[in-house]
């Protein structure tokens, strides 16, 4: 009798871990950083109409458990989700701390749902993400390795027309997220260095210049930067908080 309560007790235990509900894992384990509603399915294979993940809004969320991750000692899923256009695909592995680990991170979607930043009358641009590594602690990028290119950049100020092809390279060394940004294609030559610090400010420092056949407005805003060097380059900066 012990022997056949004991294989009840562990068949039980092993169908309640298949079917744990994805409403009840979320109440107890969900980050900071992620926000989910209408969920459906399980633990290991689910969906969510909505939510949020890392400030970003996304909806038709779907995950599936990665089994060999278990064998690591830690749950990474396999998702697919869309932004409210575009799509996002990556490996997410949820931490005890309550960060959130991307791998394989591939996305694109219009530049202004990625931030609030980029939420400006007047700039508009494709935005396409590409990280081998993104992790995430309450919405700030702790680590990042990968890259982010914005194409067919607009900014009202600066011309009537599109910019161009911009491109910023991410690496992360001593818990700090630094990143080249340059030109791919387009009207603008820059050259600059993107900065993400531990208490969420950034900075954007570089040089820039009209290339040849820009609009005559590109020339006339950039003047305001000041004088230009002697390869006709002018310094900018730009800082804030995210």
């Amino acid at each position: 009798m012990k022997r056949i309560a004991i294989s009840g007790l562990l068949v039980f235990a092993l169908f309640l871990l298949v079917t744990f509900p994805a409403r009840v894992a979320y109440r107890w384990f969900s980050p900071a950083d992620v926000t989910l509603s209408d969920l459906s399915g399980s633990i290991w294979n689910g969906t969510a109409a909505e939510g949020l993940a890392g400030g970003a809004y996304l909806r038709d969320i779907r995950w599936r458990i990665k089994p060999a991750s278990l064998l690591n000692g830690k749950l990474t899923y396999e998702t697919a989700a869309s932004p409210a256009s575009g799509s996002m695909n990556a490996d997410v592995a949820i931490g005890l701390t309550g960060y959130l680990s991307l791998t394989n991170l591939n996305g694109s979607m219009p530049l202004d749902l990625a931030h609030d930043a980029f939420q400006q009358v007047g700039i508009s641009g494709d935005l396409n993400l590409q990280f081998s590594k993104l992790v995430l602690e309450n919405s700030l990028p702790i680590v990042a390795i990968g890259s982010v290119t914005i194409a067919n950049l607009f900014s009202r100020d600066l011309s009537a027309g599109v910019l161009g092809v911009y491109r910023a390279e991410f690496r992360t060394s001593a818990g700090n997220i630094a990143g080249t940004v340059e030109d791919v294609s387009g009207v603008l030559d820059i050259d600059g260095t993107i900065t993400i610090n531990p208490d969420r400010s950034y900075s954007l420092i570089g040089d820039v210049a009209a290339r040849p056949g820009a609009p005559p407005s590109i020339e006339r805003q950039l003047r305001f930067l000041g004088s230009a060097d002697d390869r006709g380059m002018r310094q900018f900066r730009f800082e804030g908080r995210l």
